[in-house]
């Protein structure tokens, strides 16, 4: 009996125990909770949100570049880039497995990555790898990559006309800054603000929902050219033609809209596709239209006949001898003699003798005051990164006669391709020079008086007979055109008799002038060189298919 009491008072004493520990646990795990409840809560949030809340880049969209008919030239398309924190990963056990893997995905050597990221150890951001493709994509989003690196949204930018806009256009660097071209230009105007955000990952930082917009992303604005696509295509496409069958080793061209001053095409060969990172060479970006001056040869007399006209000096009916003459030890003459020509045939016969004996004739103030009101030597109001102001002495007081003599006929006087299509335009546009213009105009342009419109319709008429009676190439079918071809030999090639420009300028149609165009060819390589030969041609491509393009109704029967 005894003994069964000892027992029972053995097991109520290990129950009273059990029971003690037993309160004692819950009382440390109440203790606990409160104190991880209430206590520690801040501190675990913080550190729960480390872990599963993320801060992310909103990415902004750069504005995107149009035409006139608002076909896209330049636009953004969402990728994928891989964002890799290297201080983290680095610090994992699975750090060489990973980075094994991606190295298998993205088609990378494993040490060139293990270099890239260990570069950045400290870092807490990089981007590894841009502009992934959809497979890759896929198998990273399968990989258990923890808060070692992610898949972040950006923009590419992408020119959906490649080489035909190349130069025009330009290109973006990895952090779609403009370089060249409008991206350049515009780069201010058309880039966005990137926006933050805090947004809740689950353990594969996959996006389980967006908990606050920290900042919101600012879209960059968009811009709508003059460049008119289809004029683009035309010009692009005549002037590939031309350089192939001339074997020419350069060439641009430049189609202006007469009554506005809007650019409606530069092109220039080469050129290539700028997607292509290894063709991003300045053969083929460099916008030569705007960047690249160059003497103009014979295409200048039109504008001493002008001032000569324009100012009472001479009138278009009056003549003068082409017999050779000296300046010093220096002999002006033409190819051959042409007897007495008046202003027009002069034109038509691109006599230097003529030409040169109008500027010796035209007080030197009237000349340079008439090229500066017609943009030469002064950048354009294009507003194209890069372009050249051309050369145009100031000095007119200490001109000499040989120097006069040769501005006369394009030599000791350079331009760019947009001002010497802008010259012509003006004498097409009733004397008036309007603004040039890579954007589109929306209103009525107001442009400034250099001629009359007696002394423009007379230029007018005598630019067509250079067509009709000298240069049978720059002819187009249904419509009358004027222009004036110019042939220079090359000053960087020392004036070689085997280096020249081949240079046509010209508007259309007479009747009522809507483009004015100019062709240049740098060193064409055949047996022909000249500017009726090589550049005209071009130009008449040009003009016929715009003219047709635009709709102007056709006034050469």
């Amino acid at each position: 009996m005894k003994k069964t009491k000892n027992n029972l008072s053995i097991i109520r004493n290990r129950f009273i125990f059990l029971c003690f520990i037993l309160s004692s646990l819950i009382i440390v795990l109440l203790a606990r909770s409160f104190y991880l409840q209430y206590i520690e809560a801040d501190f675990l949030s913080t550190q729960g949100d480390k872990k599963h809340i993320k801060t992310f880049t909103i990415p902004s969209n750069r504005g995107t570049i149009y035409d006139r008919n608002q076909n896209p030239l330049a636009v953004s398309i969402p990728v994928n880039n891989l964002v890799v924190d290297p201080k983290v990963f680095l610090a994992s056990d699975r750090y060489m497995d990973l980075t094994r893997s991606l190295s298998r995905i993205l088609k990378n050597d494993y040490k060139s990555i293990d270099k890239e990221i260990k570069k950045r150890s400290s870092r807490r951001y990089f981007v590894l790898s841009r502009e992934l493709e959809k497979e890759q994509i896929n198998t990273i989003k399968k990989l258990y990559k923890r808060n070692y690196f992610w898949l972040e949204k950006d923009y590419k930018r992408f020119n959906p006309n490649g080489e035909v806009t190349a130069q025009f256009i330009g290109f973006n660097n990895n952090e779609d800054q403009g370089q060249e071209g409008l991206e350049y230009a515009l780069n201010e105007y058309l880039s966005g603000q990137d926006g933050r955000k805090r947004t809740l990952t689950d353990i594969a930082l996959n996006t389980i929902r967006d908990i606050e917009v920290i900042q919101p992303a600012k879209q960059g604005r968009d811009f709508v050219s003059s460049i008119d696509i289809r004029i683009q295509y035309i010009a692009h496409s005549a002037l590939n033609d031309g350089v192939k069958k001339y074997k020419g080793k350069r060439a641009s061209a430049v189609v202006l809209d007469i009554e506005t001053g809007e650019v409606l095409a530069m092109v220039n060969q080469p050129s290539a596709d700028m997607s292509d990172l290894k063709l991003r060479l300045p053969q083929f970006y460099k916008n030569r239209v705007a960047t690249d001056k160059f003497e103009p040869g014979s295409t200048f007399k039109t504008l001493i006949v002008a001032t000569a006209i324009e100012h009472g000096i001479f009138m278009a009916s009056d003549t003068i001898d082409t017999i050779p003459y000296s300046i010093g030890s220096r002999e002006i003459k033409d190819p051959s003699y042409y007897g007495v020509l008046n202003l027009g045939e002069i034109l038509s016969k691109s006599s230097n003798v003529g030409a040169s004996k109008i500027s010796l004739s035209t007080e030197p103030k009237l000349f340079f005051e008439t090229l500066s009101k017609l943009g030469i030597g002064q950048a354009t109001t294009s507003g194209f990164p890069g372009e050249t102001s051309g050369t145009l002495d100031s000095s007119y007081d200490r001109w000499r006669d040989g120097m006069r003599a040769s501005l006369a006929y394009g030599y000791n006087v350079d331009v760019n391709l947009i001002q010497l299509a802008s010259a012509y335009a003006t004498i097409a546009n009733n004397g008036i020079k309007n603004d040039i213009s890579l954007e589109r105009i929306d209103e009525k342009a107001r442009g400034e008086r250099v001629f009359s419109q007696e002394t423009s319709a007379t230029l007018l008429l005598m630019l067509e007979k250079v067509v009709e009676n000298s240069v049978v190439r720059a002819r187009v079918k249904g419509y009358r055109v004027g222009g004036k071809t110019g042939t220079a030999q090359i000053a960087a090639a020392n004036y070689s008799q085997d280096a020249h420009n081949a240079i046509f300028v010209g508007v259309a149609p007479i009747s009522n002038p809507k483009i004015a165009v100019a062709v240049i060819v740098n060193e064409p390589q055949g047996n022909e060189y000249y500017g009726g030969q090589v550049a005209a041609p071009i130009f008449s491509t040009i003009v016929s298919r715009t003219l047709r393009l635009i709709g102007a109704t056709p006034d050469k029967i």
